[in-house]
């Protein structure tokens, strides 16, 4: 059970700053328990003020992990019923192109939302009838906020929405007499049609006049001023909610229990990730891995990365369960099928035909047929892959792989084929890390080092005793009585590497990671467990 513990003065800032027809969250605050309804209710009462435009940023600062539950939440009241709520709709579709640049977390549920939704400028789509028999609530949104969302959208990523929506209804507000509207609408044109800054100039003087073009720059450049403020805001609030692991009460205050968020999300070590398949996650037992404090770390960190949609290397020594932490990670989000996320083991003989594909024979004499390797799958169906001991990896392999974590796309030689990354698509890779005269190294020579600096890197160290030692009871209750003895045996094979060898322990600051081995020491009388090292994760 994992509870997160939401900051009562960063919700109290909320209340205060929402006007009152819209403050359902004060009464809440004045509670000193609240039930699992309150809880719901609050959650609410939060996913619709990050639909008004007024609070979506203030939202968004003070409640930063809370983001995705609360989009999510959003997403499910557009669509309730099988039909589109167009209110809810547009006025989500602002929201989300406002923290387009502040949350990470935010494109690709974009990329999620609109492979099912109209797009933000659905309401040209209409004939006067149906824009009649439209519903839209008391604060209906602008077609200057809808154009100009638009417009954000194609800045994050123009080529996805370039090719997903229909712009022909656009052209028609070239004519109206709303300068933002037309200007922004010129602007999504020009992107749109790949214009040149040469082309773009000319054709935005024949729709503005030069003071419009002059008072659009301006707008644009109050907005980027705007989210650089906010993005420092939001690293300023970086205690407005913490998570701890503890059994759930019954009645708490400030506090919100992972029941309490939606069915399409999971809090992991206190970050809020997309579930995939949520009856199927239901069925995954968080027993299988013991969360003592260093995995709870190593856990959080991964999570990070996997929020930021970055490319992660998981570094440390042989058996300190690397691979368990992404198979946990996998099974809580929802990636139960061995289909979802996949596995290779590289080593010297693995080269990149296997990763990317090959032509195979058929039965009919002289005809083949392209079979797409286990990477090409990943990356074509935004599938989760996982590459163990990358720093075996021959150098063809290298190869292939750099220009997919610089560019995210992915080259296959000789069939001119360019595949660009698919939504949900997440890279893991695992390094081992080998001790030696009191410190940790690298492999002396391997080619995996060309790709350090595209890594999001999670280092995973030994557990110490006490950590071990609750891992073995709480998977082997009847070893209780002979556990101190057992890991005496342990740590002797081991080297003894288990007693304050973490390289990441709180506290203490990382142990250098060396490109070769080091020099022996005298002193040092630690024995080498050759083979694969006893993991108890």
């Amino acid at each position: 059970m994992e509870n997160l513990e939401l900051s009562l003065s960063s919700l109290g800032i909320i209340s205060r700053h929402v006007d009152k027809s819209h403050n359902e969250l004060s009464q809440y605050l004045a509670k000193q328990i609240w039930s699992q309804q309150d809880r719901q209710c609050i959650l609410g009462c939060l996913a619709q003020l990050l639909l008004e435009r007024d609070y979506t940023l203030l939202i968004a600062r003070h409640l930063r992990p809370l983001v995705l539950d609360l989009l999510e939440r959003n997403a499910e009241r557009v669509k309730a019923g099988g039909r589109i709520h167009h209110d809810l709709h547009e006025r989500l579709c602002v929201a989300l192109s406002k923290l387009l640049g502040i949350h990470p977390d935010v494109q690709a549920f974009a990329a999620r939302y609109f492979a099912g939704a109209p797009p933000v400028f659905q309401r040209l789509f209409f004939s006067s009838e149906e824009s009649s028999a439209v519903q839209y609530g008391p604060r209906r949104m602008k077609l200057r906020d809808l154009m100009a969302a638009t417009l954000r959208f194609l800045h994050s990523d123009g080529a996805k929405f370039r090719v997903l929506w229909d712009w022909s209804p656009c052209v028609s507000q070239l004519l109206t007499s709303d300068v933002m509207v037309r200007g922004s609408t010129a602007h999504c044109l020009a992107l749109v049609s790949r214009m040149t800054d040469n082309q773009k100039t000319i054709f935005l003087r024949k729709v503005l006049s030069n003071d419009e073009i002059m008072h659009m720059k301006i707008k644009a450049l109050e907005e980027t001023q705007q989210l650089e403020v906010e993005k420092a805001l939001v690293l300023a609030n970086q205690g407005s909610a913490m998570w701890r692991q503890e059994k759930a009460n019954k009645y708490t205050r400030g506090q919100v229990v992972s029941e309490d968020l939606s069915q399409n999300v999971v809090a992991v070590c206190g970050v809020v990730l997309p579930r995939t398949s949520p009856r199927q996650t239901d069925q995954v037992n968080p027993r299988e891995l013991v969360l003592v404090d260093s995995t709870c770390r190593n856990l959080r960190r991964l999570a990070l990365a996997v929020a930021s949609q970055k490319a992660v290397l998981l570094e440390g020594p042989i058996g300190c369960g690397k691979t368990a932490l992404v198979e946990f990670m996998a099974a809580v989000t929802g990636h139960t099928k061995a289909s979802e996320i996949l596995k290779v083991q590289l080593g010297d003989q693995t080269d990149s035909k296997m990763l990317l594909g090959m032509y195979r024979c058929t039965d009919i004499p002289g005809k083949f047929v392209w079979q797409p390797g286990t990477l090409t799958q990943a990356v074509a169906r935004g599938q989760w892959i996982l590459l163990e001991d990358i720093d075996h990896a021959p150098l063809d392999v290298i190869s292939v792989l750099l220009p997919l974590m610089e560019n995210k796309k992915l080259t296959i030689p000789g069939r001119e084929d360019c595949i660009d990354v698919a939504p949900g698509f997440q890279f893991f890779a695992t390094r081992r890390m080998y001790y030696s005269g009191g410190s940790w190294y690298r492999p002396q020579s391997s080619h995996a080092t060309l790709l350090d600096k595209y890594w999001t890197k999670v280092p995973v160290g030994n557990m110490p005793r006490e950590e071990l030692k609750k891992v073995l009871t709480s998977r082997y209750p009847g070893l209780a009585v002979v556990a101190d003895r057992l890991l005496d045996i342990y740590c002797q094979l081991t080297g003894e590497r288990h007693a304050d060898l973490d390289p990441v322990r709180p506290g203490s600051p990382p142990a250098p990671l060396e490109d070769g081995p080091p020099q022996t020491r005298t002193e040092d009388r630690t024995s080498a467990l050759e083979g694969r090292a006893l993991s108890l994760r």
